[in-house]
């Protein structure tokens, strides 16, 4: 070992420089060739130190090294402090239990400095200290050189933290659960000190930072929901939600509040939905359409699908309908009293669109279209009575005035034309006398009558009606003449053939 430890000291001879002549001229090292003088000498001098750490570490290395048969030499080395003698050929055994012990001593450090700064006082203080007395006892035994028993205690210590460390998810389950249990029990006190200790293991825990939040509120929670409790049982169900509601913003997670503030709500709602419902029924027994809307429409909101809402909308429907159809038969009352059929008959068609089946507006329709006509046929023969002179149209007016005689609810109108009617028809035979005048020269005719002859003056009879009066002469253009006769009239017409062709 002393030969190898003088090899390593001996510096490495360098190479003997060459001799160049003093006129010659410098020449400068490559730099590729300092480079790789460099790496072998870095190469060398590794290897050389990882012999020696293996001439230390390798166990039986001494025994090899001796010959067979060859004396054992033994050297004594003083211990500092326990002043015993070791033998030679035991100092690297003394040195590799050292060397262990030292890296089991490193490692608890390591361990117990990692174990306080993530603050394992706050949670296990009582197994921290019995550990740290552990690893303390390690200290002892290794400062008496009592390797072997120094380096037990110190892996006892490691082991005993790592298992604690190990327990911290079960550690946090079993503080959570007594957290809870303290929760639903109403004992604050205990259930901050277990969240507490929850934090303590597990800073990041939600659900620890939710129940020790829980449990600073719980004595407040506990007394609202007293409150509530009674406001409940006294019918005040508006203070009930209100108590309720504060206990939800204080503890979102206490179930018993949630589960009564769900059945106030309920209660609430059945009575907002019988009032809405009620209000509609009386809204539509007093026709206010609008009203009764609004109450179906709030009751809807409340219970959408429900069975009564429905049968609400058929109801309104139903009712719209019957509204409807009494307002257009009242319209339909009126125009038929007035005589205006055609807007009658209008009504009528339009009730028939609300409902196919409203009798009022099938039977109306039927008398509006039937007097409608009447009412037009009369009123023809008015407008051009001078059409009865064709003896079709005045049979046809006849039937006409027949038929209208034969209504049993004549109107102030169709009286008034049945009177005036009759009048025109007791004169349309009743011939006129119309005097025509002429020169004595022209030919006179009259169509669908006969030929009046030449003449000056001539009185002719004429039942009243349209005639068309033509004149001719031999050498003169033709003359063409309207002649309307009315009963009552005294007609005059001339004609003469004036203009030479």
């Amino acid at each position: 070992m002393d030969d190898m430890q003088e090899k390593q000291s001996q510096p490495v001879s360098p190479e003997p420089p060459e001799l160049v002549p003093p006129d010659a001229e410098q020449v400068t090292p490559r730099r590729g060739s300092l480079m790789l003088l460099l790496l072998v000498a870095f190469t060398v001098f590794i290897i050389l130190d990882l012999a020696i750490l293996a001439y230390f570490l390798l166990p039986g290395k001494e025994e090899k090294k001796q010959a067979p048969g060859r004396q054992k030499q033994e050297q004594s080395i003083k211990s500092p402090e326990r002043g015993q003698v070791v033998p030679m050929e035991n100092t690297s055994s003394v040195a590799r239990t050292t060397m262990a012990g030292n890296r089991l001593r490193d490692h608890w450090l390591r361990m117990q400095a990692e174990a306080e700064a993530d603050g394992i006082a706050d949670w296990a203080k009582e197994s921290f200290a019995a550990i740290r007395d552990t690893a303390a006892e390690a200290d002892r035994l290794a400062a008496e050189q009592q390797n072997t028993k120094a380096s037990a205690k110190y892996q006892e210590a490691i082991t005993a933290l790592t298992s604690l460390q190990a327990s911290r998810p079960a550690l946090l389950a079993d503080a959570l659960t007594a957290g809870t249990r303290a929760l639903t029990k109403g004992n604050g006190e205990t259930a901050i000190k277990s969240f507490a200790l929850a934090l303590a293991i597990d800073p990041a825990s939600e659900e620890a930072k939710r129940g020790l939040e829980r449990a600073k509120n719980i004595d407040r929670v506990l007394s609202l929901y007293a409150g509530a409790r009674a406001a409940w049982k006294q019918s005040d169900l508006r203070a009930a939600a209100t108590m309720l509601e504060q206990i939800r913003n204080l503890d979102h997670y206490f179930q018993p509040a949630a589960r009564d503030l769900a059945r106030i709500r309920s209660e609430q709602e059945d009575m907002a939905f019988n009032r809405a419902m009620a209000g509609f029924f009386q809204a539509l027994a007093d026709n206010r359409e609008k009203s009764a809307r609004t109450f179906l429409a709030r009751a809807e909101k409340l219970r959408p699908g429900s069975a009564q809402v429905r049968d609400g909308k058929k109801q309104l429907q139903q009712h719209l309908v019957e509204q409807k159809l009494n307002r257009l038969h009242g319209r339909y009352t009126k125009t038929a009293g007035l005589e205006q059929w055609q807007q009658a008959r209008d009504i009528c068609r339009q009730a028939l669109r609300v409902d196919p089946r409203a009798a009022f507006a099938q039977a109306g329709l039927e008398k509006a279209t039937k007097r409608l006509a009447l009412d037009r046929a009369m009123q023809a023969i008015l407008a051009d009575p001078l059409r009865l002179q064709e003896k079709a149209v005045l049979a046809q007016a006849r039937q006409t005035l027949a038929v209208a005689g034969k209504v049993s609810d004549p109107g102030p109108r169709l009286k008034r034309q049945l009177t005036d009617v009759a009048a025109l028809l007791a004169v349309a035979d009743r011939p006129v006398e119309v005097v025509l005048q002429s020169d004595n020269a022209t030919e006179i005719v009259i169509y669908r009558v006969g030929r009046m002859g030449r003449f000056n003056r001539k009185t002719v009879r004429l039942r009243p009606g349209r005639y068309t009066v033509v004149g001719s002469r031999p050498g003169f253009r033709d003359v063409r003449q309207d002649l309307e006769v009315r009963a009552g009239d005294q007609p005059r017409l001339t004609v003469r053939c004036t203009e030479l062709i």
